[in-house]
């Protein structure tokens, strides 16, 4: 160990009489290990609720949408099984989506119709939460969510009218039409928005009601974060006409702002800890102070500059080191123990969510580490800079 490492740790561990420097040093270490506690903890349940908002949309809705310039394709089958070819496609499925009215009783509502095939919707069962997906292949059954089902007061088994606009046409033109069906299931997603406007209803009796026999076609994929990719290369397959959407373009604003905020509370937190390098600076100053004649008699024996700067750097990076690593140690497990004991509960009615959602991200971690490392850094500058400056002659002159 080179003899600036030994002296900077020695100085750490300050005599009986400079007992306020060793608990200055240790008022730094806590300030930082609270700084990077907060920032992880923080960050991890920010990362948390951007991926449970992101599965809980990408539950019911397309990793990418394929449409047709005309608004109506003609051949769905066929060209939903030239984008089952691409590969990284898991599902290619047709759907007709329009808006309608529902009416039980005297409750009225606006709702967004989706029709599909009963087949290709059982990756929702695990949203289903009465009812069955099979349902869809009886005539006039249909699913809706569960918040539009409180609202009209349906359960599976109940009837109600559904006024399609366009539905029927007469010699004065198009006109609106009613027709009678049966709740066959109750889903949940979790998104408010989705599960009181949403149902879905056999694509068949959607073709027999309007005569369209698809809008678009909706597409899953194995990694939703290769949509551009793969997005580019199922029109590229399909040819002129068609265009597609992901679910980031179409989610663009939301996901933005959850960005945005997540960067915001990594700025905020990181005030804390720079806040707490100050700490550093007051207590390497003070150390400095105290050991004028130590580093009077190093200099007058040979040490160099840069070697005085090195004890004192070395002194302010060890009180970083050891921050930033109690810090992490005790985020990480806070996080572990909210993740896994679900401690923290949230009221479901206004968050749909039970529990806290936290996700640690190890890269995240480091990132935090390492920022706060640079700080501390950067805080030992000017008091080792300092050091340098004291006069050997005048400082030994008196002893």
């Amino acid at each position: 160990m080179k003899y600036e490492t030994t002296i900077g740790l020695r100085y750490l561990r300050s005599k009986r009489k400079e007992a306020f420097i060793s608990f200055t040093t240790w008022i730094s270490i806590v300030g930082i290990a609270i700084g990077v506690m907060a920032l992880i903890v923080v960050i991890a349940v920010m990362t948390g609720f951007q991926d449970e908002i992101r599965e809980r949309i990408l539950g019911v809705n397309p990793h990418i949408l394929v449409l047709n310039v005309n608004g109506e394709i003609r051949d769905p089958e066929k060209t939903a099984e030239v984008i089952k070819k691409v590969d990284g496609v898991t599902h290619a499925f047709p759907f007709v989506s329009f808006q309608a009215m529902v009416q039980s009783g005297r409750q009225l509502s606006g709702v967004a119709v989706k029709g599909l095939n009963a087949g290709d919707v059982q990756f929702m069962n695990r949203l289903l939460k009465e009812g069955s997906i099979d349902a869809l292949n009886r005539k006039g059954t249909i699913l809706i969510g569960k918040e539009l089902s409180k609202h009209i007061g349906l359960l599976p088994g109940d009837s109600f009218t559904l006024m399609v606009p366009f539905g029927g046409y007469s010699p004065m033109g198009a006109m609106p039409e009613t027709v009678r069906v049966r709740v066959g299931g109750i889903f949940e997603t979790g998104m408010y928005e989705i599960d009181n406007t949403l149902i879905i209803m056999p694509l068949k009796d959607i073709e027999e009601l309007m005569g369209i026999t698809a809008s678009g076609i909706e597409v899953k994929l194995a990694d939703v974060y290769k949509a551009n990719d793969l997005r580019k290369e199922i029109v590229k397959q399909l040819g002129a006409g068609y265009f597609a959407r992901t679910w980031i373009e179409m989610n663009r604003n939301l996901f933005s702002a959850l960005k945005l905020e997540k960067i915001a509370m990594f700025i905020i937190l990181a005030l804390i800890i720079f806040v707490a390098s100050f700490n550093i600076i007051s207590s390497l100053v003070m150390t400095v102070m105290e050991k004028q004649k130590d580093i009077a008699i190093l200099k007058s024996i040979g040490a160099k500059k840069r070697s005085i700067m090195k004890i004192f750097m070395i002194e302010g990076v060890t009180i970083g080191i050891v921050g930033a690593l109690i810090g992490s140690l005790s985020g990480y497990l806070i996080c572990e123990v909210v993740k896994r004991y679900k401690i923290i509960r949230l009221p479901e009615d206004i968050y749909y969510i039970s529990t806290l959602p936290v996700k640690i991200s190890v890269f995240d971690i480091v990132l935090i580490a390492c920022v706060t490392m640079v700080i501390c850094v950067i805080s030992t500058i000017y008091p080792s800079y300092r050091a340098t400056k004291i006069d050997p002659v005048e400082t030994l002159r008196y002893e």
